[in-house]
């Protein structure tokens, strides 16, 4: 079943906070935006002491309250300014409209949201989102658009009797046996502009303690082997970002990967067996150039690696298991989503 949060939700911050003041992610902190940067939504409270957790209300194309970097009219397009103010000055994406007039700095006023992405047209590019979610009513692994491919040997993948839907991807019972399943197509690109955010629900338990290999995430690379054998982890080369858990590893790992170029976390967070886990990462391009990439684990950022947008390729989302002993690993996938900036 997907999970979704329309309200606010919380961060660490990364300083002292006011509320009412547009935030940005940082070092898996919130703190100000500057001047022309792109908010991820509007403190709803202050923070006293740098390190606490700050409420952060996302702009969803409402009517919200800002505050000024300096007087500003009503009816006037605002730009994210320094501290986390607003400004008519056209640095950046427009943010929104201000409908009440601001009379100086510091001073409080309403405003018509456009979201995390800006643009003043709601039919722009900018304006659009690409939303991927599959809660698995059914699974359609023949060769027609939108549909999966498969990679198994004597494993078992099929959609069950469960609730909220769930896809059953099971391994054959002989050591090295794997199964992956992946979007027929690549779907998904990290872009120099566009911002993505990925996540997957599942619950595994293992057949015999530590021995599973399993893989979550986005990958150019569907084919045999995107595994290694003897829990060597992901393939040494493809273009991506994947979640890990490799034979005799009891932690979840996160890779990003252009080409040979790899770069890891080694612990995000324990494995728990047969509960249920959600993984995700957000994906922010940043300059452009190099990507940085948060990990989360049911819903805790961990520390971000970075990842070289130039020569990436389109990726499928992959999801896959390989037995690391002589019985069969069964994952019980509830949904996949991806969002991501059009």
């Amino acid at each position: 079943m997907a999970h979704w949060n329309l309200g606010p939700f919380t961060e660490a911050s990364g300083t002292v906070l006011e509320a009412d003041r547009l935030l940005k992610i940082s070092a898996n902190t919130a703190i100000y935006c500057g001047v022309g940067e792109v908010p991820i939504g509007l403190s709803t409270g202050p923070v006293i002491v740098s390190g606490e957790q700050v409420s952060i209300a996302p702009l969803l194309g409402a009517v919200m309250k800002v505050t000024g970097s300096k007087a500003i009219a009503n009816g006037a397009a605002i730009y994210a300014a320094a501290d986390g103010k607003v400004s008519d000055a056209a640095v950046g994406d427009q943010i929104g409209i201000l409908r009440s007039v601001i009379t100086a700095d510091g001073g409080k006023g309403s405003a018509i949201m456009f979201g995390t992405n800006g643009g003043s047209d709601a039919l722009s590019s900018k304006g659009q989102t690409v939303e991927y979610l599959d809660d698995f009513f059914t699974y359609d692994n023949t060769a027609t658009v939108g549909g999966y491919s498969e990679v198994s040997d004597a494993g078992t993948i099929a959609a069950i009797d469960a609730n909220n839907g769930v896809l059953s991807l099971a391994t054959g019972g002989t050591i090295e046996n794997e199964s992956y399943v992946s979007t027929l197509q690549e779907i998904f690109k990290f872009e120099t502009d566009k911002s993505l955010y990925f996540e997957i629900g599942f619950t595994h338990t293992e057949a015999n303690t530590d021995d599973a290999n399993l893989i979550f995430g986005l990958s150019d690379n569907a084919a045999a082997n995107l595994l290694q054998d003897a829990g060597a982890g992901p393939a040494a080369s493809f273009d991506g970002a994947v979640f890990f858990k490799v034979l005799d590893g009891t932690v979840w790992q996160f890779m990003t990967s252009n080409a040979a170029a790899q770069a890891s976390n080694t612990d995000i967070g324990a494995v728990t067996d047969g509960v249920f886990t959600r993984l995700g990462f957000n994906y922010d391009y940043n300059d452009g150039v190099t990507a940085i990439i948060t990990p989360y684990l049911n819903g805790v950022a961990d520390t971000a690696v970075n990842i070289t947008i130039a020569g990436l390729a389109e990726m499928h989302i992959v999801m896959g298991a390989k037995a690391g002993g002589g019985n069969a690993e069964t994952v019980l996938v509830d949904y996949v989503q991806v969002s991501k900036a059009r």
